[in-house]
């Protein structure tokens, strides 16, 4: 990969993550009235100025950013950085390793003084309950209730990990689908 290449993915990465946590009112689209202070579309971008500030790239991060201020703690600057990363990490391959030096890089952020790795992977067999609302990484609708049921199969083990922290594929019994989840998304 060339060093422009390089360099126009770094940037771009940048770009994206900063947008991403940017508040909704600072955002150029809701000085427009595109957008409303829950980040909601209330009118369609007319001229070219607020072409400018509402594009296909704006619409991307704006869904990825309305999805993570579904999960817990997704409000938060970091929790948005990092659950922005582990979304980026499950389409791109990119290592934990890289996303700790870009999390360290861009905000000198030292991942390994936040977060605790867990060291049972095993999700045990049996029924559980969704402690929060689960959001489909695609569209950020809610696919998943709270307090619904979902089912592990044979002491599954995790499907992969972001720092540390195991993810599972589970059965959601209402939609008989499977779903992602993190052991903390899950109540007995």
């Amino acid at each position: 990969m060339s060093l422009l290449s390089r360099a126009s993915d770094t940037f771009y990465a940048f770009r994206f993550l900063r947008l991403l946590t940017t508040p909704w009112e600072e955002t150029g689209a809701f000085k427009a009235g595109i957008l409303d202070k829950d980040g909601k579309v209330i009118n369609k971008p007319q001229t070219s100025e607020e072409k400018a500030v509402y594009n296909l790239f704006h619409r991307l991060v704006f869904n990825v950013k309305r999805l993570l201020n579904k999960v817990p703690f997704g409000k938060t600057t970091i929790a948005s950085y990092i659950t922005a990363l582990f979304l980026i990490k499950e389409e791109t391959g990119m290592s934990d390793e890289v996303i700790s030096e870009i999390l360290k890089e861009a905000f000198d952020v030292d991942i390994d003084s936040i977060v605790v790795e867990d060291t049972n992977d095993i999700l045990a067999e049996g029924a559980y309950n969704l402690k929060h609302d689960i959001a489909s990484p695609k569209t950020g609708e809610v696919i998943a209730r709270r307090g619904t049921t979902v089912i592990a199969e044979s002491n599954s083990g995790p499907i992969g990990h972001i720092f540390g922290y195991p993810q599972y594929e589970v059965l959601h019994m209402p939609t008989n689908k499977f779903i992602k989840v993190n052991i903390k998304d899950l109540e007995s």
